[in-house]
């Protein structure tokens, strides 16, 4: 047996949790501050760092990793991992070669990333279902989820106008816009705006524009040690009740509760 190869449910530092099935594994691990030697997993998996901080180390590059931040690696990547806080916290996920099979998915196909978790909301409540009730019900959506997230090619917006309504509801999360100051800046009758933003999205401009409010709101809860009422502020909520509620909504859950699990 390699011993620089971790074989299946096996990672480095302490399991907190774990729940297994005959292709998935997950587990919640605890790391000291410390550095390993190179090593690599024999199957794929995900890694989400829910405190702390660390960098990981290839033979060609060297990365920190942020709290929300998901690490998606193949079987057999190689890598060594330095633990820079005194208690760093981890939710692996790994997925065996049947699993694959199953959803008759090329894992080869599949290519190292880092993404962040408040952009995938199945892998959000995913690790919301572990962390409270130590179930998941997420298996199958969560690995198409990573499929079609990864192959998507962004097509650009044939309208201008669209194009920067987006930006301007993307890049400031913090206000809460008006459908007439939205389309004096971009221009547009607010109700042509509202029609084509909804054909094309599938969701209303003050649902797209909470949904980021949200996401926003979420890492915040990752990095930040603000109180939940700076962050409520911060991200453009009338006050912490309507982000204590707005949160709940998307999340069931709400955001004290997230961010005790965390720790």
């Amino acid at each position: 047996m390699n011993e620089n190869l971790l074989y299946n449910g096996q990672y480095l530092g302490q399991t907190i949790k774990s729940y297994e099935t005959d292709m998935i594994s997950v587990k919640s691990t605890l790391h000291e501050m410390s550095e390993s030697k190179f090593h690599a997993h024999s199957n794929s998996y995900l890694s989400i760092l829910l405190s702390g901080l660390y960098s990981e180390v290839t033979p060609v590059s060297q990365k920190i990793i942020y709290p929300s931040n998901i690490l998606y690696r193949p079987a057999y990547y190689n890598h060594k991992n330095q633990f820079i806080t005194d208690k760093t916290k981890c939710l692996n996920i790994e997925f065996r070669p049947e699993w694959f099979d199953k959803l008759d998915i090329n894992s080869q196909e599949i290519k190292p990333y880092i993404k962040n978790i408040q952009n995938h909301p199945l892998i959000l409540h995913l690790l919301i279902d572990f962390l409270k009730h130590h179930q998941i019900d997420f298996f199958e959506e969560l690995l198409q989820n990573i499929i079609i997230n990864e192959d998507r090619v962004n097509t650009p917006l044939r309208k201008p106008w669209l194009s920067k309504l987006i930006r301007i509801l993307n890049n400031e999360t913090e206000e809460n816009h008006s459908l007439k100051s939205l389309s004096e800046r971009v221009f547009v009758h607010p109700n042509y705006m509202s029609r084509v933003f909804k054909e094309h999205f599938g969701v209303t401009i003050g649902q797209y524009q909470m949904d980021k409010k949200v996401k926003s709101a979420t890492k915040k809860l990752f990095i930040d040690r603000d109180s939940i009422v700076q962050i409520a502020s911060d991200c453009g909520f009338f006050d912490e009740s309507h982000f204590i509620k707005t949160f709940k909504a998307f999340n069931k859950i709400t955001p004290h509760q997230f961010r005790m699990l965390l720790k």
